[in-house]
């Protein structure tokens, strides 16, 4: 069963803050975050690595992966070129693609299509699509072990 997903769009910079960014889209982020700006739980080391730009879907956690990706692009149209300048100059964007697992039967549909649309907009924004899913061993249940179950 899935616990978590979600979908977001991610620009990161060593050298733009996300304000700067933001000027450069002319749009806000739902989320942004300066580099180096907290420590990290485990490690206390700064993070993050890079300066963040992120833009959300705005749906819930349960909206199926497709209806994100769709809403994430949605609220990003028309800004692809500008997105492709950053790159162009070295910053990365990319679309993020999250979902956490619980054991047991899946409830839910397990695939993504991407769409010949969403394809074309991270060509020309010369951006990337992670996909990071985690699961639980189910050899061992109940010791807590996450596995990944794969990355795109």
């Amino acid at each position: 069963m899935i616990t978590e997903q979600r979908v977001y769009f991610t620009i990161q910079s060593n050298r733009l803050s996300p304000e700067q960014i933001t000027r450069h889209l002319g749009m806000a982020p739902t989320r942004a975050e300066a580099k180096e700006s907290r420590r990290g739980g485990r490690s206390g080391c700064p993070i993050p690595p890079r300066h963040e730009w992120i833009m959300d879907s705005g749906l819930s956690e349960t909206a199926s992966l497709d209806d994100q990706v769709e809403a994430v692009l949605s609220r990003l149209d028309g800004t692809y070129a500008r997105i492709g300048e950053l790159t162009s100059l070295g910053s990365e964007a990319g679309l993020v693609v999250f979902r956490s697992f619980e054991p047991g039967p899946a409830s839910t549909r397990l695939g993504l299509l991407l769409s010949e649309e969403t394809i074309g907009f991270l060509h020309k924004a010369g951006a990337h699509i992670w996909i990071d899913e985690y699961g639980y061993d189910e050899e061992q249940p109940g010791d807590g072990d996450i596995t990944s179950l794969g990355s795109l």
